[in-house]
């Protein structure tokens, strides 16, 4: 299996920058010309053909490796223009020495976005504008060089990321679209979180030489898994049977709501559950019967009622469907004192923010699914607050409740004892109703077959997305959850 990829601060992707030239003892101007020559040859392999070049340029070192690429461009006889946000006399240290190397070898450089050419479908873009040190609001001068970029309609190029995306955090107002992001030395958080998957487009990583031991001597904010990178399931034996492969019950399926829970019910079924429970509202059971006769339907009608099939399940998921109803805390309640691993989802996560059911509760064999708004409900605070910070958003929930915590988005977080992980699966398509429940159902059939409850839940999250992926291969619009049954089958294996 490969090795998780480090996602770094930009505090620490400084550090590694810091590191890295006293390691080589080379200096800073040396690593800039690497970067700028490195995202040079990503922009000759991917656009080979294209007619012009323009690039944007900040006054920092990202505008310095802007200035790099430009003149390895005129060297090759592209035309390129720079349009300068900084005056060139006005640029200090490494950024100017890079803006005179391209000054040299004949390129134009202008500060006036009114002089620089209209840009068309055969002129590539190169945005160096803004770096990793990025925080706060765009200025006035930068904001009307970004929205020139974005009116551009031939492919942009970011170095090291897209200007106006924190570093940090994955936000951003304002920011570059990129066709394509070449960053250096250390893979930033922001590229996969938040924004951050939706501006920064195709991400090439260079380390641009830096030594080993930089990379054990500072610490990444999160890791980011891969398939290559995940635990699966192992080859079941030939003499196998069902009751290895674990009894998940399903509660859920208030009144009007009877389809997630039953949508749950059946990923835990694709996804290799050796048998499946399902405790809903009466009216419900026939068509759970009908749609898949593979799962056991109970009616329930109080906490009272659920009591007897708690004792054969060893993973119980609770909350698709469960509404806010007496019906509904009763459920969790009774649920949640279950002596065997539980998935917490949708409307139990938000009974439990409220305090009155299993307060102050801390489980160590829970795994707790929340999507942003659900997560501020957990901790107390705005949806804001969250994206405004979903790595440490989702170690709070975890800090607060232990167990394991999935906070579901663009890239999701798992967060858990040992840190937080991240991984980037699935498409815009996914962002449809039944989608989370289905994701219920995965991680509570996965923990079934043994898998340790972070395994369990990176496997569930990259396998749900995977299977979206899958599912929308014929278009991402209209794609409903249950496209992805098929798909979670022939995944799991």
């Amino acid at each position: 299996m490969d090795t998780p990829q480090p996602l770094y601060s930009a505090e620490s992707v400084r550090e590694l920058d810091r590191q890295t030239i006293a390691a080589l003892e080379i200096p800073s101007i040396r690593l800039m010309k690497r970067a700028g020559r490195a995202a040079f040859k990503h922009l000759q392999a991917q656009w080979p053909d294209i007619g012009r070049i323009q690039v944007f340029c900040g006054g920092g070192n990202n505008g310095g490796d802007g200035y790099v690429v430009a003149a390895l461009a005129a060297q090759k006889k592209i035309p390129v223009t720079v349009y300068a946000c900084t005056e060139p006399d006005k640029l200090k240290g490494d950024a100017h020495e890079a803006c005179e190397y391209a000054r040299r070898e004949g390129v134009q450089v202008l500060t006036s976005l009114a002089e620089l050419d209209n840009a068309d479908g055969n002129t590539l873009i190169v945005d160096a504008l803004l770096g990793t040190g990025f925080s706060g609001a765009l200025r006035v001068d930068v904001a009307h060089a970004v929205e020139r970029i974005e009116k551009s309609p031939g492919p942009v190029l970011a170095v090291d990321i897209p200007s106006g995306l924190s570093a940090d955090m994955g936000t951003a107002d304002l920011a570059v679209h990129a066709d394509m992001t070449v960053t250096f030395i250390g893979r930033k958080l922001g590229l996969y979180c938040g924004r951050g998957p939706a501006l920064c487009g195709e991400v090439q990583f260079e380390d641009l030489g830096a030594p080993a031991q930089a990379y054990c001597d500072v610490d990444a904010a999160v890791h980011r898994y891969t398939a290559e990178g995940i635990k699966r399931l192992p080859v079941r034996a030939a003499d196998t049977f069902k009751n290895q492969f674990g009894h998940i019950l399903i509660v859920g399926g208030d009144s009007g709501f009877g389809g997630a829970a039953l949508m749950a019910a059946q990923s835990s079924a694709r996804a290799g559950a050796g048998l499946i429970s399902l405790a809903t509202r009466p009216e419900h059971l026939s068509a759970a019967l009908t749609r898949c006769p593979e799962v056991m339907a109970h009616p329930v009608i109080s906490g009272q009622e659920l009591e007897p099939l708690l004792d054969g399940p060893s993973v119980i998921a609770v909350g698709p469907g469960l509404g806010r109803s007496p019906w509904s805390e009763q459920l969790l309640a009774r649920a949640g004192r279950a002596e065997v691993p539980l998935v917490v989802d949708a409307d139990a996560l938000n009974i439990l923010s409220e305090g009155r059911v299993l307060a102050g509760v801390k489980r160590n064999d829970w795994v707790l699914t929340p999507h942003v708004g659900e997560a501020a409900r957990l901790l107390g605070c705005d949806t804001d607050d969250v994206l405004a910070d979903p790595r440490e958003a989702a170690a709070a929930v975890q800090e607060k409740f232990s167990g394991v915590v999935i906070l579901k988005g663009a890239g999701t977080l798992i967060a858990h004892d040992g840190g937080v992980d991240l991984i980037n699966s699935g498409n815009p398509g996914m962002a449809s109703g039944g989608m989370g429940d289905l994701l219920t159902g995965i991680v509570a059939a996965l923990i079934g077959q043994h898998l340790p409850l972070v395994e369990a839940a990176r496997l569930a999250v990259w396998l749900h997305g995977e299977a979206g992926n899958r599912a929308a291969e014929d278009g991402q619009r209209g794609l409903l959850a249950t496209d992805l049954l098929p798909w979670i089958r022939r995944l799991v294996d």
